[in-house]
């Protein structure tokens, strides 16, 4: 089952409602606004609301019981199946596009956060596509991509370039249904920030000193964040810090930042 991540807009500029914001420095800026992004295209369920709307019911019970219909009409039984249990297994339908499966994870999502239905459905409904267009950021400038997150309780999207923003990439960005945000000039790109993590990982694993740690990289900074507990906790962490002579990333805009913890932060890899 498919689950939702969540995680701020900006405001646009300029005549066309897409265009330069104020940035930090060596960065650019593009916004493209909500408003003027392409709408979802739901014709079943917004028929599916109406009717819930007019009986009653919860659209995500008047869903499930459309996608119930249409499964025994449409697609042959799998009654040779052992185990097969037409009571509890999901129907295997798509509806506008959202397969029934999303469909009841965005009820388990609605339920989570203390939202409606259809407020899930609204903000999370286009995960599928929205994935495909990513999937496309990442193939077409796998070098430049330096990362790809939700934002604004995944109403939006910021896309960072290690250079300046590719006009395909806000051609691309212009057909996703949220507001875009896209960053140029971050001097990093994602590739060479896991590559930047798997070396201080390398490394840390032959140190004597580390017991366990974990490490993660920060997107938006470009920043490595290791966490080590070392074997005895020093009087003088900074020192330990230096001890540890970590290599250097290539990349000058990648910088290391390192925690110390009494505590166990991971298993160490063998």
């Amino acid at each position: 089952m498919t689950v939702i991540a969540l995680l701020a807009s900006l405001c646009a500029c300029g005549p066309s409602g897409a265009g330069p914001v104020p940035s930090a420095a060596g960065t650019e800026t593009i916004v493209l606004p909500r408003a003027d992004q392409p709408k979802a295209h739901r014709p079943t369920l917004e028929r599916l609301k109406r009717e819930a709307a007019s009986s009653g019911q919860s659209l995500e019970e008047v869903v499930k019981r459309y996608a119930t219909r249409v499964a025994a009409t449409s697609s042959p039984r799998p009654t040779d199946f052992e185990g097969y249990d037409p009571a509890v297994t999901e129907p295997d339908v798509v509806i506008d596009g959202i397969p029934y499966a999303e469909l009841v994870d965005l009820g388990a999502v609605a339920r989570s956060e203390g939202i409606s239905y259809e407020e899930a459905l609204d903000r999370f409904g286009s995960q599928s596509s929205n994935s495909q267009v990513i999937d496309r950021l990442h193939a077409e400038f796998p070098d430049e991509i330096s990362g790809v997150s939700y934002v604004d309780g995944q109403r939006g999207l910021r896309v960072g370039f290690k250079g300046p923003i590719p006009a395909r990439a806000i051609e691309l960005a212009r057909t996703l249904p949220m507001e875009v945000t896209l960053i140029g000039g971050k001097g990093f790109s994602a590739s060479e920030l896991r590559q930047a993590q798997d070396t201080v990982v390398s490394w840390l694993r032959s140190r004597p000193e580390v017991a366990t740690m974990t490490a993660r990289p920060d997107e938006e900074t470009g920043q490595v964040k290791v966490t080590i507990q070392p074997k005895v906790m020093p009087d003088d962490a900074e020192e330990f810090k230096r001890g540890l002579q970590l290599p250097q990333p290539d990349n000058p805009r990648i910088t290391v930042e390192v925690t110390l913890s009494a505590e166990s932060v991971a298993v160490r890899p063998q």
